[in-house]
């Protein structure tokens, strides 16, 4: 009978076999791994196909100025004939498209027990969770980036098909900038909410209807003292800011930014927990 023969690893070798795995590296390989969601990339995008479809709907609706430079707008047109309708369409789309993210990411993990095949690997779970965190993170920015830019670039095509508008006329830089910003900050605050609710549920019902519930119950709750605490109704609140062409760093911004720290640190240990 033929002799069986052992390999034997050195403890060297296996302690380099079982080398941890970097934060980058877990990074990267979430960027590979979700670079054709489809949730992330309607997320994304959102803004762009939002802004193009209101450049299309107000040419179409204020035709007779595209060739009469006469025609003339009396108010800011950056706000109120692209703002607003743009935010408009923010303010109730958002936070559902946050939490269609948030959910999108635990969903991947969800299949073919996903969150049992990372907790065996090198890398410890703080690791594989952090960079959950700022991929989250990063795609929200990129999104309010998009988002920032195509409205200026929208409004400078506007200025050039409206030129009795007069777009260029009028400086919103600022405005817009600290806009995208608290945007920012209201989208990162419903994104760990929802992050935690779909670490939770496992179904894309319970946390879809929970953001379209809070988003609606935001803007009814509107003028109650207790609607800085809604982070869902914060978007739609940016709106009248923006009417009024002032925006302060308010209640609402704080509350939000609270909210952030403290569902990463609570989602952290229903994370660690999954099987």
């Amino acid at each position: 009978m033929p002799r069986k023969i052992g390999v034997c690893i050195p403890s060297s070798n296996k302690n380099r076999l079982m080398k941890p795995v970097s934060f980058f590296t877990i990074l990267k390989s979430e960027h590979y791994k979700l670079r054709f969601n489809i949730a992330i990339w309607l997320f994304l995008l959102f803004p762009f196909f939002i802004t193009l479809y209101i450049d299309v709907y107000i040419l179409f609706k204020h035709a007779d100025a595209v060739n009469n430079p006469a025609m003339t707008f009396d108010y800011n047109p950056w706000v109120w004939l692209l703002g607003r309708y743009i935010f408009e369409f923010y303010s109730l789309l958002y936070p559902i498209l946050a939490a269609v993210l948030s959910y999108s990411l635990c969903d991947v993990e969800y299949k073919n027990y996903g969150f049992r095949l990372l907790f065996t690997r090198p890398v410890s779970k703080v690791t594989v969770y952090s960079s959950k965190i700022v991929f989250l993170l990063e795609i929200i920015f990129i999104s309010s980036l998009i988002g920032y830019l195509t409205f200026l670039l929208s409004g400078f095509a506007l200025d050039k098909l409206l030129p009795g508008y007069k777009f260029s006329s009028y400086n919103v830089n600022t405005l817009m900038a600290s806009y995208f910003s608290y945007l920012f900050i209201a989208l990162s605050a419903v994104s760990f909410i929802q992050y935690n609710l779909s670490l939770i549920f496992k179904s894309f019902v319970l946390p879809i209807g929970f953001a379209s519930l809070m988003t609606i119950f935001g803007i009814i709750a509107q003028n109650k003292d207790y609607a800085y605490l809604i982070p869902y109704s914060t978007v739609w609140r940016l709106n009248h800011y923006v009417y009024s062409g002032i925006i302060n760093f308010s209640k609402s911004e704080y509350a939000s930014i609270a909210y952030v720290p403290f569902f990463i640190v609570i989602s952290f240990f229903v994370f660690i927990r999954k099987k």
